[in-house]
């Protein structure tokens, strides 16, 4: 959302897509539609889930096949930082202050 939806809408090639997945940002972005006319571009809302409950088979695919992946070492999401159970309200605050660059992990054996 916000400034990274403008900036990919100025950057994008012709024939691209942009995904739409939150707004992090604060900022609803606001498209005009000249820009995707000239560009031959697509904006397509993801909704963590959505797919999965419309799609009920589809879905159940989609998470078995991503389960898979990370099996195989395929899937290595970026950890920023990882918090004892007891530190849990430094990581909370991590994310509220938007400190967070990746996942933050609380682990109960830290």
């Amino acid at each position: 959302g916000g400034d990274v939806f403008d900036e990919s809408v100025r950057c994008i090639a012709f024939d691209g897509r942009i995904l739409s997945i939150g707004f992090t940002s604060g900022r609803l972005p606001v498209l005009p539609v000249n820009y995707a006319l000239i560009k031959g571009f697509s904006v397509m809302g993801v909704r963590a889930g959505e797919y999965g409950r419309h799609f009920p088979q589809k879905g159940a695919e989609n998470i078995a096949a991503i389960w898979a992946m990370a099996d195989q070492g395929q899937v290595k999401p970026r950890v920023d930082q990882e918090f004892g159970l007891g530190d849990w309200q430094a990581a909370f605050d991590t994310l509220s202050e938007r400190k967070v660059v990746g996942k933050t992990i609380i682990r109960p054996d830290l």
